[in-house]
Parts: C-alpha cells; sequence; structure tokens
C-alpha cells in the first residue's frame, strides 16, 4: 500500500520535483571552489557547507564536488607520504587533484541533476555512483542551484507522510532498515584520531559509534568532523592533533555539533513510525540501535538507509 502511494505521487508529479524546488528556493547563494584557488577549508567552513563543486575555468565546466571529509582525507594522505602541510597548503586544488600518487575525492567525477527531474530519478543517480551528494542544476546552464543529500530527501518524505501511522507499524530491524551484527562497526575511547579515521576510510562509512570500557555506546564520531583543525594552532598542530584519544577529541567539540550529528539512539525494536517521529522532532543523519539493557550497538540506521528502502 504504501509504495502503490509513492508511485501514485510520483505520477502525480508532487513527490518528485516538488523537492528539487524547494531545496533551489532555500538557498540564495552557493560557493564554487575553482581549481586555482588554494588547498584549504576556511571558505568551506565559513558558508557552513557540507561539500562545494569544483570548477574548472580552462574547460568552464564542473570536474567534480569536494566534501569536508574530502579535505580531511587527502590531509593525512599526504601526511603518511612525508610531505609537509606548509606544502600541501602552498598548492592549488588543480594540482591536489591532479597528482597522480594522490587521493582521488569521493565525488571525482561532476554528477548532477536536472532542477526538473524527479527526486526517484536523482536518488538513482546517487545510489548508481555512490555519492553522498547530488548538485542540482538548471537546464543548459552552468552554475549550481542546491546540493542534495539523502537528509534532505527524508526530511520531506517525512514531512508528507508521518501521520501515515498504519503505513510503519513494522519495526525498522523486521523491515531490514539498516546495518545490524558484525557489519557494524564500533571504536573504544581510547583509539586515536588517526586509527579512527583509518578505519572510517577503509569502511567507507560517514560516522561510527564510540563506546566506553563496558561496550557501553557513549557518542559518535562523524568523518567530516573538522574539530582538530579548528583547534590547531599551525600546520604541525594539525598533525599532532591526529595522535590525541578520540575521548579528548569528543570532550572539546561536544558543546559545538550539529544536532544532526549527535549520538540519537533507539532500539532495534523501534518502529519505522517512531523512527520518522523522533527525525521530524530532533532530525538526525543516522540512528544507533542499542541493547536496551547493556546500550551496546546493535546497528546503525542513516538516512540514506531509510530512503533506499522506500525506493527500492
Amino acid at each position: 500500500k504504501f509504495f502503490g502511494q509513492l508511485e501514485e505521487m510520483l505520477l502525480q508529479n508532487s513527490f518528485g520535483k516538488r523537492l528539487c524546488m524547494m531545496l533551489c528556493a532555500k538557498v540564495e547563494k552557493w560557493l564554487y571552489l575553482i581549481q586555482i584557488f588554494p588547498f584549504n577549508l576556511p571558505s568551506m567552513l565559513e558558508h557552513d557547507m557540507p561539500a562545494a563543486p569544483l570548477w574548472d575555468s580552462v574547460s568552464r565546466q564542473f570536474v567534480g564536488l569536494m566534501s569536508v571529509t574530502d579535505f580531511i582525507d587527502i590531509l593525512r594522505h599526504y601526511h603518511r607520504r612525508g610531505i609537509a602541510m606548509d606544502d600541501l597548503s602552498a598548492r592549488t586544488i588543480g594540482e591536489v587533484m591532479s597528482d597522480v600518487d594522490g587521493r582521488r575525492l569521493q565525488h571525482f567525477t561532476f554528477q548532477g541533476t536536472a532542477v526538473d527531474n524527479d527526486v526517484f530519478a536523482s536518488i538513482e543517480i546517487l545510489k548508481q555512483n555512490n555519492h553522498r551528494f547530488l548538485p542540482i542544476i538548471p537546464p543548459n546552464e552552468s552554475r549550481v542551484l542546491s546540493i542534495m543529500s539523502y537528509y534532505d530527501v527524508l526530511h520531506y518524505l517525512v514531512e508528507q507522510f508521518r501521520e501515515q501511522r498504519k503505513l510503519f507499524e513494522d519495526s525498522i530491524f523486521d523491515l531490514g532498515i539498516g546495518t545490524y551484527g558484525e557489519d557494524c562497526l564500533t571504536v573504544a575511547t581510547t583509539a586515536t584520531l588517526a586509527e579512527v579515521l583509518d578505519i572510517l576510510e577503509r569502511a567507507d562509512v560517514s560516522a561510527i559509534p564510540v563506546v566506553d570500557e563496558n561496550g557501553r555506546v557513549i557518542d559518535l564520531y562523524s568523518r567530516s568532523d573538522i574539530t582538530f583543525l579548528a583547534t590547531a594552532t599551525d600546520a604541525q598542530s594539525v598533525i599532532n592533533n591526529l595522535g590525541i584519544s578520540i575521548k579528548e577529541l569528543l570532550a572539546a567539540r561536544h558543546a559545538e555539533v550539529d544536532i544532526k550529528d549527535r549520538l540519537h539512539t533507539c532500539s532495534v525494536r523501534a518502529s519505522l513510525q517512531s523512527v520518522f517521529e523522533l527525525f521530524s522532532e530532533i532530525g538526525f543523519r543516522r540512528l544507533v540501535a542499542v541493547d536496551e539493557i547493556s546500550g551496546r550497538c546493535m546497528g546503525v540506521i542513516t538516512a540514506r538507509d531509510l530512503i533506499l528502502y522506500f525506493c527500492q
């Protein structure tokens, strides 16, 4: 019944295309990164942007998308190669991207969707390319109107269907939404930042639950967390910060974390309706399913998991 309603909305052209229009309407100005710009992060942080389109001024076209996570991964990659941070900061974005031994961007090709395209087709682009962000572009123009994520789609979906309670009575576990068991990664508070970032990069996940000595989930660390950069005083201190423990890092940034990236938990028996209600109340990029008695991590449910379930 639920999927039939989604299909009906799509055929009526009310669900898919409206979201793209809404996302574009709320963005007045978008930041582009040009390849001749220095390789640094401040401009993205100043605009509170998780990712920015990359523009090649020679070919006069977009050539990729750079995220905060990309910046952190590239910084660590150069450090492992023994290249000084001062040297890296002196390079342009184009030089970093053309380095044959460099770290490839997550969005190393530019994949966009037209503003009048429906969201189901846009989600398919995200899924096929394993991308987290999708630029929305006007027809026959070289500019970006907005950038869509799974979070944006989930936000709209919740607003449309949160009152349809009978459609969402099954538990998220029974519906197969999320990652559970041995596939669900955790890290101890004693792990260093460098170790945690290595785990996140190898597994290609955006965040990981942090557990205490008893295995109880106490926090969540996001791969795009820039606390270790923001607290650094110079290039060398950035490298030094990679050696601090996750416990120290979480204590330094806890009060400033966006509510969407904070730890939010639920039971594995939580219904899809209750997850929708929680998202509507506080918003989240991911939920950690915990054992109600021990507090141990049982699974992780992301906005991407929820959207792909609805669009299967």
